[in-house]
């Protein structure tokens, strides 16, 4: 019987501890990209609520022109997604890049008497 183990040479490129295999470190999000960019929430939902209010062929115009910013094309390219698949799956996405997933609503929890009560495990929705 071998005395060493079987990758015991591997060990010498074993991540320290705290050490992570991603030097470039934890990709940016959409948010982040957009802040430092100088956008800021309440100006990206505004921009979604006015692509939301325009006609197919308006939006179609922001995707295909040259002068629009980036972020208005990629929502409205999403909405034309949406229009001509059926599929809504792409602005829900966006949705939840951009502000986080919803909260469901439950009255018992969200009353100011109930603020640290968490929800039971069985009664948790199914995700």
């Amino acid at each position: 019987m071998n005395p060493k183990p079987k990758y015991e040479h591997l060990q010498v490129y074993k991540y320290k501890h705290g050490q992570s295999g991603n030097k470039l470190g934890r990709p940016k999000s959409y948010v982040t990209i957009l802040k430092e960019l100088g956008y800021t929430k309440p100006m990206i939902a505004t921009m979604v609520a006015e692509i939301m209010m325009l006609n197919s062929n308006d939006i179609y115009k922001i995707v295909d022109s040259d002068t629009e910013p980036m972020i208005r094309k990629a929502i409205s390219k999403a909405f034309c997604k949406a229009v001509y698949t059926g599929e809504y799956k792409y602005i829900s996405d966006y949705m939840t890049i951009l502000f986080g997933r919803p909260v469901p609503y439950i009255p018992e929890i969200h009353s100011p008497d109930n603020e640290n009560k968490t929800i039971p495990e069985e009664e948790k929705p199914a995700e």
